[in-house]
């Protein structure tokens, strides 16, 4: 969350002083979020979700005209790929036309990363992200601060289907630090004053800090709930378990980051009494798709364009993602095979939107390590973008004693890299398990040929662990 010696000074600091340096931080947070720019776009993004079939089509063969346009001539990866290709980017023209272009993988933007910064930018003016999602790989993105304020504005733009707006309370469930994991008494959560939200720790929620945050969930009042569909359930079993109910539960839970399995669903509704809705969005901002009203997952296209293709030896309604965003001028993503799939949507939505969209996102699901105090720990993508240097990585789990972490490295993979994950993972963690990191050439993928960053072979047994288990085998 912090840098290492103002986390360990963050750390020492009373409760309430640790709650005005978190809000600090999320005050400097919304400030690169909202600004203007922000509800410019989002006045307008509130406008366009209902264009006509006909009008998102001639503003999509626009946008794909100016991007194609300006990568060739600005980024210096591209000029030199279309040109390897032999294309014609004149020729270029509309959605259809996409398919002429070759396919970006994220092998190559590992590779080229720094060529894929637009030269009409000075790299000073640009803010830069972290992110490995599920590919096991340490990514830097460079982005525009509008495309900081244009990507929320997507994510409210949503919201605001269900009558949210960004001066709502809401509770995170996040996988950020600002409680250290050695802490074992409440309060598990800190408050973000400035942003108008709780950060409760995904951490802390083991069997034994449950009672202490269910209390303090039946003192509070939050609109929405935000966080991993995984962490949420968590939750919504524990009421189930014990036959609690919310004395003042939320209007609708948010889910992001991980596939929003059925079972997790159904948990959620049933435990917390709320509807749930979900949308699917990554820090490349080559893309983003939401959930309507009638549950149905529409593409944003104000910010990109979503092909989709079979996936290789399946026979399922799942297609592969090809995401083209313009976004983020900065580093466009043009035909972006994410690794994720999604099942398209059949016929025209009850919502009445003319969008392109999906039932369901199918290709994004993380398993999480579990600890000997009934810990289920998520988001480790956050410790493996500490992982600078590494080729691929994979934390592994066998026992519930110790994990590994698997590195294949790159010449610039070195001692400060893994010192900076072993330290991401002791505050996730705690000392409660051995942690062994083991040098590979090579990390197996699974019989479908897909890569696991996160991969146990201890099960729960709970509905919804069995059918994460289920789907991450799949």
């Amino acid at each position: 969350m912090f840098g290492s010696w103002v986390e360990t000074i963050y750390y020492r600091l009373p409760v309430s002083l640790q709650n005005v340096a978190f809000s600090l931080l999320g005050l400097r947070l919304r400030r690169a979020r909202f600004s203007r720019y922000f509800y410019r776009r989002l006045r307008e993004l509130t406008e366009s979700e209902h264009w006509s079939a006909d009008q998102i089509a001639a503003y999509q063969d626009e946008e794909i005209r100016r991007l194609v346009a300006d990568a060739y001539q600005n980024v210096p990866f591209y000029r030199r790929w279309y040109d390897e290709h032999g294309v014609d980017v004149e020729k270029i023209k509309t959605r259809d036309d996409l398919k002429h272009l070759p396919i970006l993988t994220k092998a190559l933007v590992r590779k080229h990363q720094k060529e894929l910064v637009s030269g009409a930018f000075s790299r000073k003016s640009l803010d830069v992200m972290l992110t490995s999602g599920t590919s096991g790989t340490p990514l830097q993105i460079y982005c525009t601060r509008e495309a900081i304020s244009f990507q929320q504005a997507i994510w409210w733009r949503h919201r605001a289907r269900f009558g949210l707006t960004p001066k709502t309370r809401y509770l995170m469930f996040g996988a950020r630090l600002p409680i250290t994991a050695r802490q074992t008494r409440p309060p598990f959560w800190r408050e973000d004053y400035f942003s108008h939200r709780t950060y409760l720790s995904t951490y802390h929620m083991t069997p034994d800090n449950m009672p202490a945050i269910v209390d303090f969930l039946q003192r509070r009042s939050y609109p929405f709930y935000v966080g991993y569909p995984s962490a949420i359930s968590v939750l919504a079993q524990y009421l189930i378990d014990h036959n609690i109910r919310l004395n003042n539960p939320p209007r609708y839970v948010i889910t992001a980051s991980e596939t929003l399995l059925p079972a997790f669903e159904r948990t959620i509704r049933e435990g917390i009494g709320a509807p749930v809705t979900d949308h699917y969005g990554m820090a490349e901002f080559a893309g983003n798709l939401a959930k309507c009203e009638q549950g149905r997952y529409h593409v944003d296209f104000e910010c990109g364009y979503v092909e989709h293709r079979p996936l290789a030896g399946s026979v399922g309604p799942s297609q592969s993602l090809l995401l083209t965003g313009w976004g983020n001028p900065a580093m466009p993503f043009i035909r972006y095979e994410v690794g994720d799939s999604a099942t398209p949507g059949d016929g025209p939505c009850e919502c009445g939107r003319q969008s392109q969209s999906f039932e369901r996102i199918d290709g994004r699901t993380e398993d999480y390590i579990r600890t000997p105090d009934g810990r289920m720990v998520i988001g480790l993508n956050q410790v493996l973008e500490c992982g600078v240097g590494a080729q691929e990585m994979q934390i592994y789990q066998e026992r519930l004693e110790e994990i590994e972490v698997r590195v294949v490295p790159g010449p610039d993979y070195g001692e400060a890299s893994e010192q900076a994950m072993l330290r991401e993972l002791r505050h996730r963690v705690g000392d409660s398990l051995a942690i062994r990191f083991v040098t590979v050439e090579h990390i197996p993928r699974t019989k479908s040929g897909k890569f696991r960053a996160v991969l146990s072979k201890l099960h729960g047994t709970t509905a919804s662990e069995i059918e994460l288990t289920k789907a991450v085998s799949e």
